[in-house]
């Protein structure tokens, strides 16, 4: 209970933030012109009472279509990172360091690309392959059409490469640790030692890295949602910003991402708290 409490506690003094940060455009506006809109601002601040009210008022359909969408290529753009870096580390780590050093060059190349750099490239790929076997893949999207294969490829990219790298140090520093070496002497295939010790111990500090990854994709979803013309949230605010809107989608993004979370979180700690693996 003592632990929920906190989580309500976290929760609402987030929320507060985000509403208080949602009504700055107000008072700025204010300090260019030399006044102090104290009192635009305040009323600003109680537009969410009574809450039935405001959602009625500002989370039209139409809203909620663009949250929608924005939200599920983000979690399928994180979720696919996740995957294809754990993959990649592991193939990585069944190698000797010769050619691991040579693999995490090329992984580190990558990194530091610059993301529009990556999504123009990709489009270009797009335009080639598509004129040289006639290949149709969609490089934006056209009459509010919703796209998901490049938008979701192209956001998971860099933060892949984030994870592979963070998932590299983080088995390697692993790999060095004493029950490895038990493992080995007792006769445990290298493959085994990896996905039944290694793994195990090293997911709960990339889930805690993974955080840091989650916002970075976020600033980069709004570029995406711009280069390829998306039906999102981001793209709608771009065009339409004001601080209900701003709230409205800040709070869409941060209360499922805070859950989901929090959840993992309280599961890790749960199980290594009992002594035992991650997972």
């Amino acid at each position: 209970m003592k632990r929920f409490m906190q989580w309500m506690l976290r929760l609402a003094v987030a929320f507060i933030g985000i509403l208080l940060i949602s009504g700055l455009p107000i008072l700025i506006n204010g300090f260019q012109k030399g006044e102090l809109w104290w009192r635009e601002y305040g009323e600003h601040l109680l537009v969410i009472f009574p809450m039935n009210r405001f959602l009625d008022t500002y989370y039209s359909s139409y809203i909620g279509e663009y949250i929608l969408y924005s939200l599920e290529i983000l979690f399928l753009a994180l979720l696919a990172a996740v995957i294809f870096a754990l993959s990649f580390t592991i193939i990585t780590m069944l190698f000797e360091e010769r050619s691991r050093q040579r693999i995490k060059t090329l992984f580190f190349f990558l990194e530091s690309l610059p993301d529009i750099l990556v999504i123009l490239l990709i489009q270009l790929l797009v335009i080639f392959v598509h004129r040289h076997t006639g290949v149709f893949m969609s490089i934006a999207s056209t009459g509010g059409e919703k796209i998901y294969l490049l938008p979701v490829f192209c956001l998971m990219i860099l933060p892949m490469v984030q994870l592979y790298r963070l998932s590299m140090l983080t088995f390697e520093a692993e790999e060095r640790k004493l029950y490895v070496e038990l493992a080995r002497s007792l006769g445990f295939n290298k493959v085994i030692i990896l996905l039944l010790h290694i793994f195990r111990n090293a997911i709960i500090s990339i889930f805690f890295q993974s955080k840091k990854t989650m916002w970075f994709m976020l600033s980069n979803l709004f570029i995406l949602e711009r280069m390829f013309n998306m039906p999102g949230i981001m793209f709608h605010l771009s065009e339409h910003m004001s601080g209900e809107l701003f709230l409205i989608t800040v709070c869409s993004f941060f209360i499922p991402v805070f859950i989901v979370y929090s959840f993992l979180e309280w599961y890790f700690l749960r199980r290594t708290s009992r002594g035992g693996a991650a997972v």
